[in-house]
């Protein structure tokens, strides 16, 4: 049960549509600087990855060329920490490196974690709970299993205040503190617009109740929006607040087939069909077949429709895995992404280098083979191997090597820009993992503590809470729909709108069996729901359920398909696939939600076979048309049946223009065709 929060000041409930929050935000901006000068305002969003879509919505009323001070409630309380408090604040690289550390000589009195902790995912699951409920400054005190994980919380939060460090789940609570302490002042604004105010969960109200005091105020709550807060509370934000003016701004017909989509989904209403804009969907066999096709839609958009590719988003249910998967598919493709949310330290060819010359250096000691992962002999001459070896510090000998070793020349030219970007930050991560070493007094400083941190890092790259949005640009944003909320983009696609993704089923522990944390009432997510709660959270009701808990994430789900659909503001495309790539070939069904919208929503059309637009299919496609054309011919040859070579001939013409452009790519695509024939032809044989 949360607390009760009161507010002097105006709550402004908009409807859904990201549109209709983005104009009202505006105009209560405008109507703020009547009476404040710019850098006296402040505006909050509720995550991260919204400050950028803000700043810009809001640069144009700011006089000149000053800037709208636009942050988010995490990136502001950890800047309010910086004022006030001298302890270090640990990364979340740096966080998951302590805490599994710490965990790893954790004796468990529960008989449930004495048996989990054998499994080989237990800390990393553990950690992740520890992390959300610090987050959400949670306090069990019912459930057994989740009163020891409050022991163990508490005890690495000692732990980490005993040698001056803090962790950013602790950031908003402890900023609180300092804000209700009438001997700090650390303010040094008048008036506060907070948007996104639906997401603001219980420790960002009291926050924000503590930010506010004494200073005008301005809140926008979007309705049927609410994603991140919903996880964790039931109900509308209004259920938990009070405010001195409340006030509703009525609704609009959506302008755009995508936003009248998007309306369908928040709210289970058909609007009129606005007969703009367009709104696809993609069915493709497999899940790789699937990307594949969206890549070939972005080429075909980009050439017929000038669109740009930061103008386009992909928009996933999931974070961590699923976003790298679908960026890896994209620029397998030649088409560049970028994201808000992942970082690539994972799949970094430059981090892997790194790692190949930390676990040379550290092969002489102690280092448990288990815990590396594979690579190659690293480029090292033994006069450099020696000098690193000497050195009594890991950041300069680390930052030596890459100066020897021409790896910035190398990132540069062998990457384009966007990339090449990405992996110098990834580099720079690298750096200050060694220098954390040195710095930390509760951490060897050594080759295989090193090696060991860097591991880590890159086995778990995914990020579970995200504390601050990466800065890159210039590709195709691929995010799960939490970061997209309230951005803006031309085209959007939606992947994989099947019934196992949309609804699915409820992913609330990997610790816990699903059952178990059903029976836990002070666990930190909605795990038990009644069912005038379920109606009281969500206008749909199109997944009746005798089990409240499940209709309430099942409908949580369809919003996701509503906020992920209102970020297209010319056209929508969701993606599905009709088959597992398995040996059983499972049949896959597509969404329920999906379905729903095909019978009431008239504007829906299947999007017709995209011709071959990336290199990834033009290579694909040559080769098969290779494969097959080598089949008929025999064929032929032993069915007496005559056939044509003219549609192979125009087969390839289509693709002749893409290969002439493609340069060196091209040239491997022709010798890969050379290779397939003489393979055909018994030239060459298979070892």
């Amino acid at each position: 049960m949360t607390d009760w929060r009161s507010f002097d000041g105006t709550l402004l409930e908009v409807p859904f549509g990201s549109e209709t929050v983005q104009s009202v935000a505006v105009e209560q901006y405008r109507d703020i600087l009547v009476d404040h000068d710019h850098e006296d305002v402040l505006v909050l969003t509720g995550s991260p990855t919204s400050m950028t879509t803000f700043r810009e919505v809001l640069g144009d009323e700011c006089p000149g060329a000053a800037v709208p001070y636009v942050t988010s409630v995490i990136v502001h309380a950890t800047d309010v920490i910086n004022r006030t408090d001298d302890r270090a604040i640990l990364s979340d690289a740096m966080r998951r490196e302590i805490i599994h550390r710490f965990l790893a000589d954790q004796e468990w009195d529960h008989e449930y974690f004495q048996q989990a902790s054998e499994q080989e995912s237990f800390i990393s699951d553990i950690a992740d709970l520890l992390e959300t409920a610090t987050w959400q400054n949670v306090t069990f005190d019912t459930t057994p299993e989740l009163l020891e994980v409050a022991t163990v919380r508490d005890e690495f939060h000692a732990w980490l205040d005993a040698n001056d460090h803090l962790e950013r789940g602790q950031m908003v609570t402890k900023a609180t503190e300092i804000l209700a302490d009438p001997d700090e002042d650390v303010l040094d604004v008048d008036a506060v617009l907070a948007i996104e105010f639906e997401e603001f969960v219980e420790s960002d109200r009291r926050y924000l109740q503590n930010l506010a005091d004494g200073r005008d105020l301005v809140c926008i709550a979007e309705t049927d929006a609410s994603i991140r807060r919903t996880w964790t509370e039931t109900g509308p934000v209004t259920d938990h607040v009070s405010f001195t003016d409340h006030e509703t701004v009525d609704a609009t017909p959506p302008a755009t087939r995508p936003a009248a989509t998007a309306a369908y989904f928040a709210r289970d209403e058909v609007p009129t069909d606005p007969d703009t804009g367009d709104v696809q969907v993609l069915v493709a066999e497999t899940a790789d077949d699937e990307l594949e096709r969206i890549a070939d839609e972005i080429e075909q958009i980009r050439e017929q429709q000038d669109v740009a590719y930061e103008d386009i988003a992909v928009a996933l249910k999931y974070s961590g895995e699923a976003v790298i998967e679908a960026m890896q598919a994209l620029e397998q493709a030649g088409i560049p992404t970028e994201s808000a949310t992942v970082i690539g330290f994972g799949d970094d060819p430059a981090i892997r280098e790194l790692l190949q010359v930390v676990y040379t250096l550290a092969s002489e000691t102690e280092l448990d083979a288990e815990d590396a992962v594979t690579v190659e002999d690293p480029d090292l001459t033994d006069e450099l191997r020696t000098a690193l070896a000497e050195m009594d510090h890991l950041g300069e000998a680390v930052r030596r090597w890459a100066s020897e070793s021409g790896l910035k020349e190398r990132v540069a030219a062998d990457t384009a820009p966007l990339t090449a970007r990405t992996r110098f930050s990834n580099v720079r991560r690298a750096f200050n993992m060694a220098d954390f070493l040195e710095d930390t007094a509760f951490m060897d400083a050594t080759w295989a503590s090193l090696a060991e941190m860097l591991t880590r890092a890159h086995e778990y790259a995914p990020q579970q809470n995200q504390t601050s949005a990466i800065e890159r640009d210039g590709g195709v944003r691929v995010d799960h729909v939490r970061a997209l909320k309230n951005g803006s983009f031309r085209v959007v696609f939606i992947p994989q709108v099947t019934d196992e993704r949309y609804p699915g089923q409820p992913q609330l522990s990997s610790l816990f069996p699903q059952e178990r944390v059903t029976r836990m009432p002070d666990y930190p997510g909605v795990s038990q729901v009644e069912a005038d709660a379920v109606t009281a959270t969500f206008t749909t009701d199109s997944t009746a359920s005798s089990r409240p808990v499940r209709q309430y994430h099942a409908e949580h789900a369809r919003r996701l398909l509503a906020v992920g659909a209102a970020s297209a503001t010319e056209r929508l495309y969701v993606s599905l696939h009709t088959h597992e790539d398995t040996a059983l070939d499972e049949r896959v069904q597509p969404s329920r939600f999906l379905a729903d919208a095909y019978r009431e929503c008239p504007w829906l059309t299947d999007a017709d076979e995209a011709p071959i637009n990336s290199e990834l299919a033009a290579e694909k496609f040559l080769l098969s048309r290779v494969d097959k054309a080598l089949a008929d011919v025999r064929r032929a040859n032993s069915q007496d049946v005559t056939i044509s070579l003219d549609d192979v001939e125009t087969d390839f013409a289509e693709i002749q223009a893409l290969l002439a452009d493609s340069g060196e790519r091209g040239e491997q695509l022709r010798e890969a065709l050379h290779a397939r024939l003489d393979f055909a032809a018994g030239r060459v044989h298979r070892e």
